[in-house]
């Protein structure tokens, strides 16, 4: 059992020949002894391997073993600590429903304190990488903030607080607090100091993330090169980066590595091919996007609703550039519609500025202006520079707007209008593809702008203006 332990944190700290080293020991050690549960352990450790070799298969069936002996040897960790690993194979194989099951289940037995300490970190931790792996960003969440509060419970954990940092730091930056996940994932890599590579490596590539959307890209190359220092694949951000920088080939050449990496791995290629179909279309290669948006349409079809959004805002885009803004326009809207309900501001408002685009080019200037508008003020609150520069240049080509009494914005015009027209905000919200807590915000501040306190006195307001 020592050489098993000894295996898995030099796995942890990325030591990868000592660790196969200890490996090796074990299974050498166990072959004199009879069954016990030590060799479900050894199963785990194995189908750990197998997993991160893109071994699927061979890593559920040595998961299901260890369950198996477990049961037999009445050992909780081994049972529950199996059934998470055959649930992460199960997503992996594509059966998200069946293995999303086991990841609960175990962390049911991690949340009724079945397990111990170093288990329920093993299972908090890699269940939370599962479901970012799936964009499953509303489980993800909700493992984050059940882990956070275990992990208080817990006494001079410092590598694990930085684990928990880094799933933290990207959930505050999907949910727009790109400021607050910035620490976190600094804090994040101070805690770590490499403890766990892995975790280190994706803390790094989200400092990278949030440098390169405010713009600061020198920063964001050498947090990537922090990441992959610690084993972690910086794509699609780096290929992103590269495009900002001007370096087109670069970005396409470091894409297509990782999709060969992942030939039949459906939710990796997810995740990456949406950043093909941006570097596509700006360099003009529309039979490329093309076959990336067909490709990502195909990938969506059962998957979590954030992989849904990514390739319904993929293929609006690329009907887009193929020169159909009207038929680009349902996908649009639909992906906002998902964003919105996920609460992830600046991917909504990135599809708000295509959207705005598929208007202008319709000949409808006076709702691509209402979208830019909206998109512009979620750029300017996240710091996002370069998105920024791109709507103010769109908004400066664009006719100039009407004036508008008491400082409302063209958006809370809208809102006023529908709402003047008998909407209720769950109306509102479905019509303009926005949350409802977006609505009722824009709504409480029209009421402030225009001093009334009721939707019937607004309504009364919107008819003398002549908004209605």
């Amino acid at each position: 059992m020592c050489a098993i332990r000894i295996h898995l944190v030099s796995m942890l700290h990325g030591d990868i020949s000592p660790a196969m080293g200890w490996l090796s020991r074990a299974q050498r050690l166990l072959q004199r002894e009879p069954e016990c549960a030590v060799h479900g352990y050894l199963s785990l450790a194995q189908a750990e391997g197998a997993f991160h070799t893109g071994n699927p298969d061979s890593s559920l069936e040595l998961a299901c073993r260890a369950t198996t002996i477990g049961t037999q040897f009445t050992d909780p960790d081994l049972v529950n600590v199996g059934l998470h690993q055959a649930g992460r194979a199960l997503v992996a194989l594509g059966d998200i429903s069946g293995g999303t099951a086991l990841l609960d289940e175990a962390m049911i037995a991690v949340a009724g304190h079945e397990v111990k300490p170093v288990s329920s970190w093993w299972i908090y931790c890699s269940s939370i990488n599962t479901a970012e792996y799936m964009s499953d960003f509303g489980r993800a969440s909700t493992w984050t903030s059940a882990f956070e509060k275990w992990l208080g419970t817990q006494h001079g954990a410092t590598a694990v607080s930085g684990s928990c940092r880094m799933h933290r730091s990207r959930i505050l930056r999907l949910h727009g607090s790109w400021a607050d996940a910035e620490h976190e994932a600094r804090q994040a890599c101070a805690e770590q100091n490499g403890t766990v590579a892995m975790d280190a490596g994706q803390a790094w590539y989200q400092i990278g993330e949030i440098r390169r959307l405010v713009g600061d890209l020198t920063a964001a190359e050498e947090a990537f090169g922090h990441a992959g220092a610690y084993g972690w694949d910086v794509q699609p951000g780096m290929a992103l980066l590269r495009a900002a920088q001007g370096r087109t080939d670069a970005a396409a050449a470091g894409l297509a590595r990782a999709l060969v990496e992942h030939p039949s791995d459906r939710l990796a290629r997810a995740k990456l091919l949406p950043a093909q179909a941006e570097i596509a279309i700006s360099a003009g290669d529309l039979d490329r996007a093309r076959a990336t948006a067909e490709e990502l349409a195909a990938l969506a079809d059962g998957a979590p609703p954030a992989v849904r959004a990514a390739a319904e805002q993929v293929v609006g885009a690329v009907r887009l550039a193929d020169g159909d803004p009207a038929g680009a326009l349902p996908e649009l809207r639909g992906a906002v519609q998902i964003w919105a309900d996920l609460d992830m501001p600046y991917e909504a408002a990135r599809s708000h500025r295509l959207i705005g685009l598929a208007c202008g080019a319709i000949g409808d200037e006076d709702t691509a202006r209402l979208e830019w508008d909206a998109c512009r003020a979620v750029f300017d609150r996240l710091g996002a520079m370069p998105d920024l520069q791109r709507t103010d240049e769109l908004l400066g080509s664009a006719p100039p707007p009407a004036q508008l009494p008491d400082g409302l914005s063209a958006r809370e015009v809208e809102v006023l209008r529908l709402v003047a027209s008998g909407m209720t905000n769950q109306d509102v919200a479905e019509h303009l593809s926005l949350s409802k807590k977006t609505v009722a915000r824009h709504l409480s501040n029209i009421f402030a702008k225009i001093g009334v306190t009721s939707r019937a006195a607004a309504t009364a307001y919107a008819y003398q203006h002549g908004l209605n």
